[in-house]
């Protein structure tokens, strides 16, 4: 199983989960026409398309998953939305996030990737998860490095996750079974990449990358 990023942060957000028979979508905040391109037009395998809230950067585009017969998880819809949903051999839980708007993070499951959490835009995730094989978690920005002025200083700081958080985080929910670490949404102006990917890197003992458009990923189940 491979994961792709085909964005991520404010400009438009997208990851696809695919082997040689299946896909899932995570988020629609880029043209479908991407994702069609992404996959060699070969969009019969994408199973669902699971989306965390409705600001534009992540569900701009949901309709036209849906105008094409694929089904979108939306949670943050209504109760009824977060039952659990199975797509092809993706079993997808939801959870709330702490964001501007209702949000929700996502366990998935599936045989070859083990438990995924995926989670983005949220202030903190008050939950802990055990046997983690691969954590896609927001590591948006670091106070250290957003301006005491800054316009929007506030909404970052109360709406998406912070790095000394997501240490918190990986900390909790270490485990012998985790197998790599992405890090998801990196603010352009308030982070430092290379620096997030370091700071994690010692706090857990498996392969961390920074997402950015074009990043593959390996989420087997393989030994380090």
């Amino acid at each position: 199983m491979k994961l792709r990023c085909l964005g991520s942060g404010s400009s438009g957000n997208c990851y696809i989960l695919e082997n040689d028979s299946e896909a899932l979508v995570i988020e629609a905040g880029i043209p479908f026409m991407v994702g069609k391109k992404a996959l060699d037009f070969n969009i019969s395998k994408i199973v669902g398309v699971v989306i965390s809230h409705s600001h534009g950067d992540h569900a701009k585009y949901a309709g036209e998953y849906e105008k094409a017969g694929i089904p979108v998880f939306r949670p943050y819809e209504s109760d009824m939305e977060r039952q659990v949903r199975t797509y092809g051999k993706f079993v997808i839980k939801s959870f709330p996030l702490i964001h501007d708007v209702p949000c929700f993070g996502f366990l998935i499951e599936h045989p070859e990737t083990g438990k995924v959490l995926y989670a983005s835009d949220t202030e903190y995730i008050k939950y802990r998860f055990r046997d983690l094989s691969h954590i896609l978690i927001e590591c948006n920005y670091s106070k250290d490095l957003i301006p005491e002025d800054a316009v929007n200083r506030s909404h970052v700081m109360t709406g998406h996750m912070e790095l000394q958080t997501v240490l918190e985080f990986l900390r909790a929910n270490n485990s012998p079974a985790l197998r790599s670490a992405v890090l998801l949404h990196v603010s352009a102006r308030n982070s430092d990449p290379e620096e997030f990917v370091t700071e994690v890197g010692k706090v857990i003992q498996c392969p961390v990358w920074a997402a950015e458009k074009g990043l593959e990923v390996d989420l087997d189940l393989m030994p380090f």
